[in-house]
């Protein structure tokens, strides 16, 4: 099983500024049924840093440096893209370069925040002159381009610039890492039918978030709408852009107290789980596809050399 979406780059970080890496045994005890994963570091306003997170001196290459140096440690038998979500803090495209040298290899413009490059859902404003000057560099130094989290306008100047990137000769990837359908659960973090299509028409991939608020609302159901999630999508995208994530964030709750919404799978049951859901509507080829077989063709491609 590959996980599209897990912040653990961001737990890893905190656990160093805490001088304890005693939770690291719990997630290795987790992870032991993921292969691979897109690990990530993510970054809100100042202000939410320091009050969740405890994080009052922001150095994104600092910070990027550490985490990774700690995953190698304690994760080394993982595939991994590492990324970053939100890039409100790197200051500039030299910056991204040298992130991109440490072994950088996909970002989430934005996290909910507006920021000098785009906007989140917490703006309608779209992507500035600065982020369109970013995305071209991040393209050209060969960073993945993950497009969940950006309002619509956000989103749209994206995947048009990256068209026009396109037609110009050049080579990217591009994904929505943790993003649900928009019509089966109105969320403002979802996709709608057309922001999906875009992907499809950019041979994007699509991971299928399990956090319960982006599956559905109200069902107490949670595996059954999750089932309806991927059918969904798949219909619009395709099976070979299916893939799934959890953005699990029970590392809030278990290292700072902050309740979150559920999320349907914990990483240790996650394989048996996923297997048994899937089994209902897609073959055995189809279901290895999903949990594991489309990430893990992008881990491939966006390894780091």
């Amino acid at each position: 099983m590959v996980d599209c979406h897990y912040d653990l780059l961001t737990i890893l970080y905190c656990c160093y500024l805490k001088n304890d890496f005693s939770y690291i045994k719990k997630i290795q005890e987790d992870l032991k049924e993921v292969d691979g994963l897109i690990a990530n570091l993510y970054f809100m306003s100042k202000k939410e840093m320091e009050e969740e997170l405890h994080i009052t001196e922001i150095n994104v290459v600092e910070m990027f440096q550490i985490s990774t140096k700690l995953f190698q440690k304690y994760f080394k038998d993982k595939k991994v893209i590492y990324s970053i979500e939100g890039c409100d803090y790197i200051k500039d495209e030299k910056e991204l370069e040298e992130l991109y040298h440490l072994g950088l290899r996909n970002i989430l413009l934005v996290w909910n925040n507006e920021n000098q490059y785009g906007s989140g859902n917490r703006s309608e404003k779209g992507l500035t002159d600065l982020g369109k000057s970013f995305i071209r560099k991040a393209v050209d130094l060969g960073i993945m381009m993950d497009l969940s989290h950006m309002n619509k306008n956000t989103f749209y100047d994206t995947t048009s610039l990256l068209k026009e990137l396109k037609k110009e000769g050049k080579n990217f990837t591009v994904i929505a890492s943790h993003s649900n359908s928009y019509s089966l659960c109105p969320h403002p973090r979802n996709l709608e039918d057309n922001q999906m299509l875009e992907l499809k028409e950019l041979d994007g991939k699509i991971g299928i978030v399990s956090y319960g608020p982006f599956i559905e609302k109200n069902s107490k159901n949670l595996e059954e709408y999750y089932l309806k999630q991927i059918k969904y999508v798949e219909g619009i995208v395709g099976i070979d852009s299916v893939m799934v994530s959890t953005d699990n964030m029970e590392f809030a709750t278990d290292l700072f107290g902050i309740e979150e919404g559920t999320s349907l799978f914990s990483h240790k049951t996650i394989k048996k789980t996923l297997y048994e859901i899937l089994k209902k509507d897609y073959n055995e080829e189809k279901v290895e596809k999903i949990i594991k077989r489309n990430a893990l063709e992008l881990l491939e491609e966006m390894k780091i050399c």
